[in-house]
């Protein structure tokens, strides 16, 4: 008890230090200086500190490990740390006592799966006190670059893992919920940490075919920016107002990101109202000269990027040619102020030029890092992500009673970092697969192969170990040797022999088999699909510090599984089909492109976008069976073209479902509501889109309705030029098989 108290004061004195030490506004004659008053408003503030400083001081302020105006009592600061599914290694961040660690959600991309959105914005929440905690002892910054919210458009794309999916408005409904909960807290005049939204705008590509991030030129139909890749930065803005963008590598339609005013400028700050900073990503103010030959000087480099609206170069080409930019009268010095207003507004709304006392957040200390109840939900993210995808004669859910020993087989079984996925942290622990089955029977763990390697040696002994054993669970997949930032990947069939060494312990097993992939990005399952002798197949993404466990509450039926596939699973020739350079969505006869996700892929997919299946059974009946009739005018009139995120668009009605559990056990749903447009799939028009999700927990025989919106954006059309129209017919709404007509007319 002694040791505890006393550890608990060396953590309250470490805190102190930090906050007191090295701050701003503490000390005279600067604490006297308008910008140090809190009382006066934000915009006095932040315009009488940049009036203070001279040029020289004002350089040093434009890069990510910005420097200290020591005349003015203000250090340096590194605008740069990483939270993207927990506090993650970066060089703003240190994983040291006394944070040695932080919670390690699940990656992205098995949390979008849950369909949750209160449970995206409390992983938010859980992820910034953490940050702040970190920050409060001196580990941290207070400005963190996530979420990566770019679009999932192609199976091949190395990051696709640290998306909510390839669902323009799934993506868009994470965006505001994390961003809300990173950023929103107890206190409504401090940001509790700042949350940045990337990357803007059309990434997806890493290396492919002799062509890398800092090449490439994304070419974008104005149709596919409207409804594809400018919805979830939209949502990212105006819900979850955030207060960082970050521009991407690459050049949208010949200009780089970070030097694109019709982006940053136009768009995010004139049209969605975009209040805070933009800061490039690493490199990418140097690509502009170097790598995209955009700029031929670097006082055209300087005045590019500052023009646009960016205001910070993570790295450093923009403090070292900005004076000379400046002289030369290439750029002026207010567009420098404009840019270094941008960021101190966003210090100042963090605290960081105020008084400790007054700052709720301050309070946060390191005990408040992996809490049991953080620790629940990482645990709960796991569970509802996790995705059923096949279960031939319910194999699942394990009973107890039946399966007292299980082979345990294949490269991710024993899987501990692997996860975490990539952009993680430290985390304070990781239970495998084999540890959490471990609970529930007695294993028999046979390696059987590596994740990309072609021995087959191991095989003899798994199919010992499944000959033997009531039950066979294989656990296979990607890992970031496969997946990764900087490298897209080549294939999208498993890699390696992991194929046949599922074939062939399927053909040797004595009990049922159950594959488990464990993977960020998809991978194809036909084989294992078709293979008879694969009872079920549960797909777990990166579960995070505690996906052992879920996995094992899942097998054995302690939860039921609720996920719904965030992207759609392609057979493996898909990548034969479509150059990954090809930024369109839309099918393409002349260059054979069978079109992207869901809403516009023409062939047939392995399993589509939001599939998942329960162990219980679910029923859906719409309030009223009678079509709902609208008037065209009513969508015409209010229609907006600039308008990209359905859900600022003006509601026209509501449908209710109600929806009842039909089945024998207690279960959660993730409820998804699609619409079909008329001539869905020519002309450009998507095949469908989603519309709605909600997640609800029914017991047997329970009943509960759910009310979807109606948009005007969802009754429009988006045409080649980028703009919405409306034209008479009849929308098809649909939840699980139930559709209901919406005609306008």
């Amino acid at each position: 008890y002694q040791r505890r108290v006393r550890g608990l004061i060396t953590l309250v004195f470490l805190s102190f230090l930090s906050l007191t030490l090295c701050r701003p506004c503490t000390t005279a004659p600067t604490n006297s200086y308008p910008f140090c008053n809190p009382s006066l408003p934000l915009e006095t503030r932040v315009s009488d500190l940049v009036n203070r400083l001279t040029l020289d001081e004002k350089i040093p302020l434009f890069q990510n490990g910005a420097g200290g105006v020591p005349r003015l009592d203000i250090p340096g600061y590194q605008w740069w740390s990483e939270a993207l599914h927990g506090v993650a290694g970066s060089p703003g961040v240190s994983f040291s006592a006394p944070t040695p660690y932080a919670t390690s959600f699940p990656q992205v991309i098995l949390t979008a799966a849950g369909f949750n959105r209160p449970l995206v914005n409390a992983i938010g929440s859980a992820i910034s006190t953490e940050a702040r905690a970190f920050s409060n002892v001196g580990h941290a910054g207070l400005t963190f670059w996530a979420p990566n919210i770019n679009i999932y458009r192609d199976p091949r794309w190395g990051r696709g893992q640290e998306t909510p999916g390839e669902d323009p408005y799934l993506n868009s409904e994470y965006a505001g919920q994390f961003v809300s909960g990173m950023q929103a807290g107890t206190d409504n005049k401090y940001l509790k940490v700042s949350s940045c939204c990337k990357h803007y705008d059309a990434y997806s590509l890493e290396y492919w075919h002799g062509v890398d991030r800092h090449h490439f030129n994304a070419v974008v139909t104005p149709q596919d920016l409207s409804d594809t890749y400018l919805p979830a930065f939209q949502s990212c803005v105006q819900v979850g107002k955030a207060s960082s963008l970050m521009c991407s590598y690459n050049e949208v339609n010949g200009v780089p990101s970070c030097a694109n005013n019709y982006l940053l400028n136009e768009i995010a700050r004139g049209k969605w109202g975009f209040d805070g900073y933009i800061t490039s990503d690493c490199g990418a103010v140097a690509d502009i000269i170097y790598n995209h030959h955009y700029t031929s000087t670097p006082d055209q480099t300087v005045k590019a990027v500052l023009s646009a609206g960016m205001d910070i170069d993570c790295g450093n080409y923009v403090p070292q040619n900005l004076k000379q930019a400046v002289s030369s009268g290439a750029v002026s010095e207010s567009l420098v102020n404009l840019a270094l207003t941008h960021l101190f507004s966003v210090q100042f709304r963090l605290g960081i030029f105020d008084p400790v006392s007054i700052q709720p957040y301050l309070k946060i200390n390191v005990t408040e890092i992996n809490t049991p109840l953080h620790q629940a939900l990482a645990l709960e993210a796991a569970r509802q992500g996790i995705t059923l995808l096949k279960n031939e004669k319910d194999i699942l859910p394990f009973a107890r009673n039946k399966v007292a020993t299980i082979a345990l087989i294949g490269p991710n079984a024993d899987a501990t970092g692997v996860m975490q996925g990539n952009y993680a942290g430290v985390a304070p622990y990781l239970i495998s697969p084999q540890a959490g089955l471990s609970k529930y029977a007695k294993i028999n763990y046979v390696r059987g192969a590596t994740i990309a390697g072609t021995d087959k040696s191991d095989f003899p002994a798994a199919c010992t170990a499944a000959k033997s054993s009531d039950a066979t669970v294989l656990v296979v997949g990607l890992d970031q040797s496969q997946e990764r930032e900087g490298m897209d990947r080549t294939i999208i069939s498993f890699p390696g022999v992991q194929s046949d060494l599922i074939s062939t312990v399927a053909d040797c097993s004595k009990g049922p088999v159950v594959v488990v992939v464990m993977a960020g990005g998809q991978v194809d399952l036909t084989d294992v699909k078709e293979n008879p002798k694969v009872s079920s197949i549960v797909w777990v993404g990166y579960p995070g510090q505690s996906g052992g466990q879920a996995i094992a509450e899942v097998l054995f039926g302690e939860v039921n599984p609720s996920g719904r596939l965030p992207y759609t699973i392609y057979p493996a020739d898909y990548i034969n089909q479509i150059s990954m350079f090809d930024m369109n969505m839309r099918p393409n006869a002349t260059t054979g492109s069978p079109g992207r996700t869901y809403r516009f892929y023409t062939g047939t997919p392995v399993y589509p976008f939001g599939f998942g299946l329960s162990y219980t059974t679910f029923s859906y009946q719409y309030h009223s069976s009678e079509a709902l009739k609208l008037p065209i005018e009513k969508v015409t009139s209010v229609i907006d073209s600039e308008n990209f995120y359905r859900g600022s668009s003006t509601v026209l009605a509501t449908i209710s479902i109600t929806v009842t559990n039909t089945g024998k056990l207690i279960g959660d749903d993730s409820v998804l509501a699609f619409i079909t447009p008329p001539d869905s799939g020519k002309n450009g028009n998507p095949l469908r889109y989603l519309v709605g999700f909600e997640k609800i927990t029914l017991r047997p025989g329970q009943k509960q309705d759910v009310v979807f919106n109606v948009t005007a954006q969802d009754l429009s059309y988006v045409i080649e030029d980028g703009s919405r129209v409306v034209r008479t017919g009849t929308f098809k709404f649909q939840v699980g098989d139930s559709v209901k007509d919406i005609v306008l007319v």
